[in-house]
């Protein structure tokens, strides 16, 4: 009978340990491959740039296409919804207040960092496993060549990058697009919310919904390299490694996001 209940605490204290020492390592790892100055000094070469376009491009162009369907989607199904459901028992001004508020800060950073986790979070962590199996890692360490700033660190800044830019395009195609819809099937009136939406996006909220998507891109990268170079020998590890920086990304993401949500409503920052 009590068996059962210690294997529970026993568990579960595991991973109470286990959790800080975890988020621990990664907050380590990502402030050592953001560091400006690896080994000593500043540099920025043709190696680390090409990887870094390489990561914009991948993770950023090549995500357009799918950001644009998701936006449209949202667009129809959540910002049309919100205008025509609220304004029958709300103002106008508290429809504006919980499209940015919903829509713009809240929703595009969510969906652009799911969408960022399944296609460049789990292509980094694959990559840089397949070098960590593949000893090409461990060559280019005996040529001289720091991993982080090569390999880690362009991937990192990256998938920050792209994160900001694909969620304002995301958030500007789910407005236009609803708005556009509402225009064309009810009221060309409705246009006019797109200038009211565009005036309501104060500075302060724009930098923190920038920082807070920079965070994410940084956080997502971080992970996936993180988790890449936990890869020992065995090639079950690389499947086994993905699946954890995907979920765990997936986790810290959205928590993440809440505390943000939480210091914004008691108004700390």
């Amino acid at each position: 009978m009590l068996q059962p209940l210690t294997q529970f605490f026993g568990a579960f204290g595991q991973f109470s340990l286990k959790l800080p020492r975890y988020l621990f390592s990664i907050l380590l790892f990502t402030l050592r491959v953001l560091n400006p100055r690896q080994q000593g000094r500043v540099r920025i070469n043709k190696a680390s740039m090409r990887t870094l376009v390489n990561q914009l491009i991948f993770s950023g162009v090549d995500a357009l296409p799918v950001i644009s369907l998701l936006g449209i989607a949202s667009g129809l199904a959540i910002t049309a919804q919100v205008i025509l459901t609220i304004q029958l028992i709300g103002e106008r001004t508290e429809v504006i207040d919980i499209l940015t508020r919903v829509v713009v800060y809240e929703l595009s950073a969510l969906l652009t960092a799911i969408v960022l986790i399944g296609r460049s979070g789990s292509a980094i962590t694959v990559d840089l496993g397949n070098m960590k199996l593949n000893r090409e890692l461990e060559g280019l360490e005996m040529l001289g060549m720091n991993l982080n700033r090569f390999l880690v660190t362009p991937r990192v800044v990256g998938t920050a990058i792209a994160q900001m830019i694909l969620s304002i395009y995301f958030a500007f195609f789910s407005i236009a697009s609803g708005v556009l819809f509402l225009a064309y099937t009810e009221n060309p009136g409705y246009l006019n919310y797109l200038t009211d939406i565009a005036n309501a996006l104060h500075p302060k909220d724009l930098s923190l919904y920038l920082i807070k998507n920079l965070m994410f891109g940084a956080l997502i990268g971080s992970i996936a390299s993180y988790h890449a170079l936990q890869v020992q020998q065995s090639r079950t590890e690389l499947p086994q490694q993905t699946q954890r920086a995907i979920v765990n990304s997936l986790s810290i993401i959205f928590v993440l996001n809440a505390l943000f949500i939480l210091a914004m409503q008691t108004s700390f920052l």
